[in-house]
C-alpha cells in the first residue's frame, strides 16, 4: 500500500510539535523511547491522551481562515469543558503541511466524539506506551505507530 494513496499511511509520517516552554518534537515514525516519555511527562501528558484538530474537515483542504475559525471553536469547546490542553501541531515529515491541534488528556471515546463533531477522519491517540491512529467513525482498525515495516520512511526536513 503506497503512503501517497492511503491517508492513514500519510498520517503515520507525522511529526508532532507540542508547544509549552518551547517546541517539543515527537516523530511518530519512530518508536516512543524513554526520552520521549520523559518529555511527555514533563508536559503533563503522563498517561493516555489525544491529539485533536479541527483543520481540513472531511479530508479536504479548507482555507487558512476556515481552519483558524474551526481551531478557535475547538479550543473554546475544550476550555468550556475545563479541559487542560496544549497546542500540538501535526507536521508532515517533509515539513510541507501543518495542522494546528491540541493535546488533551481525555478519554478515547470523548476524543472520538469531538473529532466527529469537527468532521475529522481520525485522531492520534497515545495509550501511555505508543501512539495510534484511530478512526473517528470506528469503521477502520486502529493503526499502531510506527509503521516502519509497512512503508518506506523518509527523513524529516
Amino acid at each position: 500500500m503506497k503512503h501517497d494513496t492511503d491517508p492513514w499511511l500519510r498520517f503515520s509520517q507525522t511529526i508532532l510539535e507540542i508547544f509549552f516552554d518551547g517546541v517539543h518534537r515527537i516523530d511518530l515514525r519512530l518508536p516512543v523511547d524513554g526520552e520521549t516519555r520523559e518529555t511527555l511527562q514533563s508536559l503533563g501528558l503522563d498517561g493516555a491522551f489525544a491529539i485533536l484538530t479541527a483543520c481540513n474537515p472531511g479530508g479536504g483542504r479548507a482555507g487558512e481562515a476556515a481552519n483558524h475559525t474551526a481551531t478557535e471553536a475547538l479550543e473554546t469547546e475544550l476550555a468550556m469543558q475545563s479541559r487542560r490542553f496544549l497546542r500540538a501541531d501535526g507536521v508532515s515529515g517533509n515539513g510541507s503541511h501543518r495542522e494546528r491541534g491540541a493535546a488533551v488528556c481525555i478519554s478515547r471515546a470523548a476524543a472520538l466524539e469531538i473529532a466527529r463533531c469537527y468532521g475529522q477522519a481520525a485522531i492520534f491517540w497515545f495509550d501511555g506506551e505508543r501512539f495510534w491512529i484511530v478512526a473517528a467513525s470506528g469503521e477502520r482498525e486502529a493503526l499502531a505507530l510506527p509503521v516502519a515495516g509497512r512503508l518506506s520512511i523518509s527523513s524529516a526536513s
